[in-house]
């Protein structure tokens, strides 16, 4: 939806000080043309009732878009990796889950760009003798 105070289109961001050399986030047109490097989404994943774990990790390992994939405990049964070139084939590979994996819901969540966490410094500190 147009709103007057907002711009049109987002100008693309670069990355300064602390995030510099981090890719800045794809824009919406170039994820639709596949323009960017690619997509990446973890998606969750809920098991129908009827679909065996062992056909669906079949599937998994029969897509060449799915990078990586982890059972977890919660209201989801996976989490899964997915790598593609545009939305249109990330919305295809999600369809793919659902009906050839037998994945009776799922929820898609777009991999942006990492986040820069700094080393955490685990040496012993030094202590003064006495």
């Amino acid at each position: 939806m147009y709103s007057p105070t907002l711009p049109r289109r987002t100008p693309r961001r670069t990355s300064t000080g602390r995030d510099a050399g981090i890719p800045a986030r794809p824009r919406p047109e170039d994820l639709l043309t596949g323009a960017s490097d690619g997509i990446e989404a973890l998606v969750c994943v809920r098991l129908a009732a009827s679909t065996d774990g062992d056909r669906f990790a079949r599937h998994l390992r029969d897509d060449e878009r799915v990078v990586a994939a982890w059972w977890v405990a919660a209201d989801i049964d996976l989490m899964v990796r997915l790598s593609c070139a545009s939305l249109p084939e990330l919305n295809a590979a999600v369809a793919a889950l659902r009906l050839r994996g037998g994945a009776a819901e799922t929820i898609t969540h777009l991999l942006l760009r990492p986040l820069e966490i700094l080393e955490r410094d685990t040496t012993e500190p030094e202590c003064d003798p006495l």
